[in-house]
Protein backbone atom coordinates (compact mmCIF):
# COMPACT_ATOMS: atom_id res chain seq x y z
CA UNK A 1 0.00 0.00 0.00
CA UNK A 2 1.24 3.50 -0.85
CA UNK A 3 0.63 6.25 1.69
CA UNK A 4 -0.59 9.74 0.80
CA UNK A 5 -1.25 8.77 -2.83
CA UNK A 6 -3.48 11.01 -4.94
CA UNK A 7 -4.39 11.01 -8.61
CA UNK A 8 -4.73 14.65 -9.65
CA UNK A 9 -7.39 13.66 -12.17
CA UNK A 10 -10.58 15.66 -11.85
CA UNK A 11 -9.01 18.85 -10.51
CA UNK A 12 -10.50 21.87 -12.21
CA UNK A 13 -8.36 24.28 -14.21
CA UNK A 14 -9.15 27.83 -15.27
CA UNK A 15 -11.09 27.92 -18.52
CA UNK A 16 -13.35 25.01 -17.63
CA UNK A 17 -10.84 22.24 -18.25
CA UNK A 18 -10.03 19.39 -15.89
CA UNK A 19 -7.03 17.10 -15.45
CA UNK A 20 -7.68 13.71 -17.00
CA UNK A 21 -7.52 10.72 -14.62
CA UNK A 22 -4.54 8.33 -14.70
CA UNK A 23 -2.14 11.04 -15.93
CA UNK A 24 -0.55 12.70 -12.89
CA UNK A 25 -0.10 10.99 -9.53
CA UNK A 26 1.68 12.15 -6.35
CA UNK A 27 2.54 10.01 -3.33
CA UNK A 28 4.80 9.08 -0.45
CA UNK A 29 7.55 6.46 -0.83
CA UNK A 30 6.92 3.14 -2.55
CA UNK A 31 8.59 0.76 -0.10
CA UNK A 32 5.32 -1.14 0.39
CA UNK A 33 3.80 -0.60 -3.05
CA UNK A 34 1.81 -3.47 -4.50
CA UNK A 35 1.39 -4.17 -8.21
CA UNK A 36 -2.21 -2.97 -8.07
CA UNK A 37 -1.13 0.36 -6.54
CA UNK A 38 0.82 1.14 -9.70
CA UNK A 39 -1.92 0.39 -12.20
CA UNK A 40 -1.84 2.98 -15.00
CA UNK A 41 1.67 4.16 -13.94
CA UNK A 42 4.44 3.97 -16.54
CA UNK A 43 7.05 6.33 -15.01
CA UNK A 44 8.11 6.81 -11.37
CA UNK A 45 10.16 9.85 -10.36
CA UNK A 46 11.90 9.49 -6.98
CA UNK A 47 12.66 12.91 -5.45
CA UNK A 48 14.47 11.55 -2.38
CA UNK A 49 18.17 11.71 -1.60
CA UNK A 50 20.34 8.75 -2.60
CA UNK A 51 20.66 7.79 1.07
CA UNK A 52 16.88 7.75 1.52
CA UNK A 53 16.57 5.58 -1.58
CA UNK A 54 19.08 3.08 -0.16
CA UNK A 55 17.38 2.95 3.23
CA UNK A 56 13.86 2.49 1.79
CA UNK A 57 14.09 1.31 -1.82
CA UNK A 58 11.06 1.68 -4.04
CA UNK A 59 9.11 -1.35 -5.18
CA UNK A 60 8.45 -0.32 -8.76
CA UNK A 61 7.09 -3.62 -10.15
CA UNK A 62 8.84 -3.18 -13.49
CA UNK A 63 7.87 0.44 -14.07
CA UNK A 64 10.46 2.83 -15.41
CA UNK A 65 12.12 4.38 -12.36
CA UNK A 66 14.03 7.68 -12.40
CA UNK A 67 15.97 8.79 -9.31
CA UNK A 68 15.83 12.61 -9.48
CA UNK A 69 16.77 14.00 -6.04
CA UNK A 70 15.88 17.65 -5.57
CA UNK A 71 18.95 17.80 -3.31
CA UNK A 72 21.35 15.10 -2.21
CA UNK A 73 22.29 15.86 1.38
CA UNK A 74 20.41 15.40 4.64
CA UNK A 75 18.14 18.36 5.37
CA UNK A 76 16.32 18.01 8.67
CA UNK A 77 12.60 18.47 8.21
CA UNK A 78 12.56 17.67 4.50
CA UNK A 79 14.77 14.62 3.95
CA UNK A 80 14.26 11.55 6.11
CA UNK A 81 17.60 9.76 6.32
CA UNK A 82 18.35 8.05 9.61
CA UNK A 83 19.55 10.73 12.02
CA UNK A 84 18.48 13.73 9.94
CA UNK A 85 16.29 15.02 12.77
CA UNK A 86 18.72 14.47 15.66
CA UNK A 87 19.68 18.12 15.99
CA UNK A 88 16.23 19.66 15.75
CA UNK A 89 14.36 21.00 12.78
CA UNK A 90 14.53 24.54 11.37
CA UNK A 91 11.41 26.52 10.55
CA UNK A 92 9.65 24.76 7.68
CA UNK A 93 8.71 27.99 5.89
CA UNK A 94 12.43 28.86 5.81
CA UNK A 95 13.23 25.42 4.36
CA UNK A 96 10.62 25.82 1.63
CA UNK A 97 12.13 29.18 0.65
CA UNK A 98 15.58 27.59 0.50
CA UNK A 99 14.30 24.71 -1.56
CA UNK A 100 12.83 26.85 -4.33
CA UNK A 101 15.78 29.26 -4.32
CA UNK A 102 18.65 26.77 -4.19
CA UNK A 103 17.32 23.79 -6.15
CA UNK A 104 16.09 25.44 -9.35
CA UNK A 105 18.15 23.21 -11.64
CA UNK A 106 16.83 19.95 -10.19
CA UNK A 107 13.27 21.29 -9.84
CA UNK A 108 13.34 22.40 -13.47
CA UNK A 109 14.64 19.00 -14.62
CA UNK A 110 11.86 17.18 -12.79
CA UNK A 111 9.18 19.49 -14.13
CA UNK A 112 10.42 19.15 -17.71
CA UNK A 113 10.52 15.35 -17.37
CA UNK A 114 6.89 15.32 -16.25
CA UNK A 115 5.84 17.68 -19.02
CA UNK A 116 7.64 15.79 -21.79
CA UNK A 117 6.38 12.35 -20.80
CA UNK A 118 4.49 10.31 -23.39
CA UNK A 119 1.12 9.97 -21.65
CA UNK A 120 -0.10 7.43 -24.18
CA UNK A 121 2.15 5.00 -22.24
CA UNK A 122 0.55 5.74 -18.86
CA UNK A 123 0.77 8.09 -15.93
CA UNK A 124 3.70 9.74 -14.17
CA UNK A 125 4.01 9.28 -10.42
CA UNK A 126 6.41 11.47 -8.42
CA UNK A 127 7.15 11.04 -4.74
CA UNK A 128 9.42 11.86 -1.82
CA UNK A 129 9.29 10.17 1.60
CA UNK A 130 6.12 11.60 3.12
CA UNK A 131 4.63 12.98 -0.09
CA UNK A 132 4.48 16.45 1.46
CA UNK A 133 7.42 18.83 0.96
CA UNK A 134 9.44 17.97 -2.15
CA UNK A 135 6.41 16.26 -3.65
CA UNK A 136 4.26 19.22 -2.62
CA UNK A 137 6.50 21.77 -4.32
CA UNK A 138 6.64 19.76 -7.56
CA UNK A 139 2.87 19.24 -7.50
CA UNK A 140 2.24 22.94 -6.95
CA UNK A 141 4.41 23.79 -9.96
CA UNK A 142 2.83 21.09 -12.15
CA UNK A 143 -0.62 22.45 -11.35
CA UNK A 144 0.47 26.02 -11.97
CA UNK A 145 1.86 25.15 -15.40
CA UNK A 146 -1.54 23.65 -16.21
CA UNK A 147 -3.33 26.85 -15.21
CA UNK A 148 -4.71 25.90 -11.78
CA UNK A 149 -5.32 28.81 -9.44
CA UNK A 150 -3.45 28.92 -6.16
CA UNK A 151 -6.53 28.20 -4.07
CA UNK A 152 -6.93 24.86 -5.89
CA UNK A 153 -3.21 24.16 -5.49
CA UNK A 154 -3.31 24.92 -1.75
CA UNK A 155 -6.38 22.75 -1.21
CA UNK A 156 -4.62 19.79 -2.81
CA UNK A 157 -1.46 20.41 -0.75
CA UNK A 158 -3.41 20.44 2.53
CA UNK A 159 -5.05 17.08 1.76
CA UNK A 160 -1.79 15.53 2.99
CA UNK A 161 -3.00 16.24 6.55
CA UNK A 162 -5.71 13.61 6.16
CA UNK A 163 -2.86 11.09 6.35
CA UNK A 164 -0.09 12.94 8.18
CA UNK A 165 -1.90 14.78 10.97
CA UNK A 166 -2.71 11.67 13.06
CA UNK A 167 0.87 10.50 12.57
CA UNK A 168 2.24 13.91 13.58
CA UNK A 169 0.16 13.99 16.78
CA UNK A 170 1.30 10.49 17.76
CA UNK A 171 4.98 11.30 17.16
CA UNK A 172 4.74 14.58 19.09
CA UNK A 173 3.18 12.80 22.07
CA UNK A 174 5.96 10.21 22.09
CA UNK A 175 8.72 12.80 21.82
CA UNK A 176 7.32 15.02 24.57
CA UNK A 177 8.43 12.49 27.18
CA UNK A 178 11.86 11.79 25.72
CA UNK A 179 13.00 15.03 24.04
CA UNK A 180 10.88 17.82 25.52
CA UNK A 181 8.20 20.11 24.13
CA UNK A 182 10.33 22.29 21.82
CA UNK A 183 11.79 19.36 19.90
CA UNK A 184 8.48 17.49 19.83
CA UNK A 185 6.71 20.55 18.44
CA UNK A 186 9.36 21.04 15.73
CA UNK A 187 9.00 17.44 14.57
CA UNK A 188 5.21 17.81 14.59
CA UNK A 189 5.52 20.86 12.32
CA UNK A 190 7.76 18.88 9.96
CA UNK A 191 5.13 16.16 9.51
CA UNK A 192 2.13 18.35 8.77
CA UNK A 193 1.22 20.39 5.71
CA UNK A 194 0.73 24.05 6.65
CA UNK A 195 -0.36 26.73 4.23
CA UNK A 196 2.41 28.98 5.60
CA UNK A 197 5.00 26.67 4.06
CA UNK A 198 3.64 26.76 0.54
CA UNK A 199 2.93 30.48 0.73
CA UNK A 200 6.56 31.04 1.80
CA UNK A 201 7.69 29.14 -1.29
CA UNK A 202 5.44 31.25 -3.51
CA UNK A 203 6.80 34.44 -1.96
CA UNK A 204 10.36 33.26 -2.62
CA UNK A 205 9.54 32.36 -6.23
CA UNK A 206 8.56 35.91 -7.15
CA UNK A 207 7.20 36.69 -10.59
CA UNK A 208 7.52 34.22 -13.50
CA UNK A 209 9.53 31.63 -11.57
CA UNK A 210 8.47 28.86 -13.96
CA UNK A 211 9.54 30.71 -17.07
CA UNK A 212 12.61 32.63 -15.94
CA UNK A 213 14.08 30.40 -13.20
CA UNK A 214 13.04 26.96 -14.46
CA UNK A 215 13.24 27.62 -18.20
CA UNK A 216 9.74 26.37 -19.03
CA UNK A 217 8.52 27.90 -22.28
CA UNK A 218 4.93 28.80 -23.16
CA UNK A 219 5.08 26.24 -25.98
CA UNK A 220 6.06 23.51 -23.51
CA UNK A 221 3.18 24.48 -21.22
CA UNK A 222 0.72 24.40 -24.12
CA UNK A 223 1.89 20.94 -25.22
CA UNK A 224 1.61 19.63 -21.66
CA UNK A 225 -1.91 21.02 -21.31
CA UNK A 226 -3.00 19.31 -24.50
CA UNK A 227 -1.62 16.02 -23.25
CA UNK A 228 -3.31 15.90 -19.83
CA UNK A 229 -6.34 18.21 -19.85
CA UNK A 230 -9.86 17.61 -21.11
CA UNK A 231 -13.00 19.75 -21.34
Amino acid sequence: MIQNMRDLGGLGIEGGKVIRPHMLVRSAQLLQAEEADLEHISLIIDLRTSEEQKESPDRNHGRRHLPMPLFDAATAGISHEAGAEDHGIPDMAYLYRRLVNECTESIGSVLKTIMRHDYSEGAVLWHCTEGKDRCGIITALVLETLGADRRTILEDYLKTNLVNLPKAVSIRNQLMATHGKAFADSVYQAYIADERYLKAAWDAMGENYIGEKLGISEAMKASFRRAVLSE
